[in-house]
């Protein structure tokens, strides 16, 4: 390596800060990426230590689909009393604004609650930090042989992460024989030190994060006759996503692609107790037929936050001769704020001289 220059620059407080969380990021890597002959395995369990830092793994799957997609670990620094539990997904994130709840051989141990999990340093993994919750869970952890953690995305649907046991209280006594421990059958369990607090996504980063519901796709393509999202055409277009309310998601999905636009089909997702995907309709005036449902709309766009939904179309179409309009969600519908359109077919391609028809 070569040595560094020489300059009177100092790393500033910010830089100072952020050092220890990057030197934490970077022995966690080191634990993961380590090569299997430094590794121990115990039972289900992997334990794998680097210098001062150990983290003891297994993996877990879903539930529903058996999908390998789920990780717990246990991380330990040498000198720190108590150990750090982490719950790592790849697919659906457990809400951050929800309960987990923690089963082991089939009996509840433990609601966790909100507040007594966080994300810290990179990546999507969660911690549990109330010791009043290590407390109640690591004594059944340690003397059970399955653990199932059931919890809701940011749309409310259900998953399971099933995880085995089997091997978990041998593969701590190694991991304190190797860091010095005291052989505590029980550890403690704090927040990972070292590794910064991650703040929890908004509902709308998490909903967009989830994509599209398979229910929503799936009410698409046999409503209508919407070209296909796959198609050349179409697989370009992107979706507008609107988080309505903690239940209510409005997805609106491309249904043709032209010359003078792109039309969508909106779809409203309920996760409340009756929950369910419904088609949406909305009012639009033409000047041949008056005021009109439709369920396609051209030019959608949501701002999230007027929480308002706008459409646009200049021209003349065979269900409309152009419009400009907004709604805003209310409780359990959009109501129409205003409403831009001609007073003739034949204003259809100028907007300057259309008519206010609503308010």
């Amino acid at each position: 390596m070569f040595p560094p220059p020489r300059n009177s620059h100092r790393p500033g407080p910010t830089a100072r800060l952020a050092l220890p969380a990057r030197l934490a990021a970077l022995w966690l890597l080191a634990i993961v990426t380590m090569p299997p002959a430094q590794a121990q395995q115990t039972g289900d369990w992997t334990l794998a230590c680097a210098e001062a830092h150990c983290r003891l793994e297994t993996p877990g799957h879903s539930e529903q689909t058996e999908a390998p997609a789920y990780r717990l670990f246990l991380l330990a620094k040498k000198g720190d009393a108590a150990l750090s539990l982490g719950l790592g997904s790849d697919g659906p994130q457990p809400d951050a604004n929800r309960a987990m709840q923690w089963e082991v051989d089939g009996q509840l141990i433990h609601v966790l609650r909100p507040e007594a999990f966080a994300g810290f340093g990179s990546g999507n993994d969660l911690f549990v930090t109330d010791p009043a919750a290590g407390r109640a869970l690591m004594p059944a952890l340690l003397r059970g042989q399955r653990l199932r953690i059931s919890y809701l995305d940011a749309l409310a649907e259900p998953h399971d992460a099933v995880f085995s046991l089997n091997g978990l209280t041998a593969g701590l006594a190694t991991l304190a024989e190797k860091q010095g421990r005291p052989a505590t059958t029980t550890p403690s369990l704090a927040a990972p030190s070292g590794l910064e607090r991650r703040p929890p996504p908004s509902r709308a980063a998490a909903v967009r994060g989830l994509g599209t519901p398979p229910a929503v796709l799936y009410r698409h393509a046999t409503t209508g006759d919407c070209e296909s999202l796959e198609s050349e055409n179409m697989a370009s277009r992107e979706l507008v996503v609107g988080v309505l309310s903690p239940t209510s998601t409005v997805y609106a999905i491309p249904c043709t692609a032209g010359a003078t636009g792109v039309t969508y089909r909106l779809y409203l997702r309920d996760s409340g107790e009756i929950g369910g995907v419904e088609t949406l309709y909305f009012a639009l005036h033409d000047p041949r037929f008056g005021w009109i449902g439709s369920d396609l709309l051209s030019g959608v766009s949501f701002d999230a936050q007027k929480g308002t939904l706008s459409a646009a179309f200049t021209g003349r179409s065979d269900r409309h001769c152009g419009y400009r309009a907004t709604w805003r969600w209310t409780e359990y519908a959009f109501r129409l704020q205003s409403f831009r359109g001609p007073s003739d077919c034949a204003q259809s391609g100028s907007p300057e001289r259309w008519t206010t028809f609503y308010p």
